[in-house]
């Protein structure tokens, strides 16, 4: 016998929601995550290859003192870092009303994989291989997590949005998953920032 969405829990929905709108929008996903991957590679190189001045300009508001000290890895980094992942959050939610604006969710994706290329890649170029650990067991893949969060964050709430045009119904309570997903990217940033502390792990990673 096939549930109806309203007899479903919130874990089913979630659980029917999240395959369905892969299945339906493979496509978009292998898309998403190749841009994110470029424009991580992008970063890197640009990083290493420009000029160290040039390079500063292209992280967002630290100043360079907090920036050499490395002190922006701290209760200051946690906040800096989940306004920014809110901010991104309310940029896909209102890119998931229309496939029109699919570009630029792409955009937003190979933006934050390149200011993560960037920045990682600076860590080493400032502070050197001292800070390899944090940057490579705490940073890289709680980063490569909070991409996919995104990722399937739009995807699913993309796919909510034209389900709803299409039967008058998503199948899940939009408003919630949005809450849902931004604890978990505020859950994912308080790991970071104290797996960090605890390994007194420089940073410059803000995005």
């Amino acid at each position: 016998m096939i549930k109806s969405y309203k007899s479903r829990s919130l874990f089913e929905n979630l659980k029917f929601s999240f395959g369905d709108a892969v299945k339906k929008n493979k496509w978009k996903l292998i898309l998403s995550v190749l841009l994110a991957v470029a424009g991580i590679v992008f970063g890197v190189v640009i990083a290493v290859k420009t000029d160290l001045n040039d390079a500063l300009k292209t992280l967002q508001d630290i100043s360079i003192k907090n920036f050499q000290n490395g002190i922006v890895g701290s209760a200051g980094a946690f906040f800096a870092r989940f306004f920014s992942l809110l901010f991104n959050v309310l940029l896909l939610v209102v890119f998931s009303f229309s496939g029109y604006m699919f570009p630029l969710a792409e955009i937003l994706f190979a933006y934050r994989g390149y200011l993560f290329g960037v920045n990682f890649a600076l860590i080493f170029v400032f502070y050197g291989f001292g800070s390899a650990i944090s940057a490579i067991v705490v940073i890289l893949p709680v980063q490569l997590v909070i991409m996919f969060v995104l990722i399937m964050f739009y995807l699913l709430l993309f796919q909510m949005n034209t389900d709803n045009k299409k039967y008058g119904y998503c199948g899940g309570n939009r408003v919630l998953f949005v809450v849902i997903v931004v604890l978990l990217l505020l859950l994912l940033d308080l790991v970071e920032t104290l797996l960090l502390l605890l390994l007194n792990g420089k940073v410059i990673l803000v995005i």
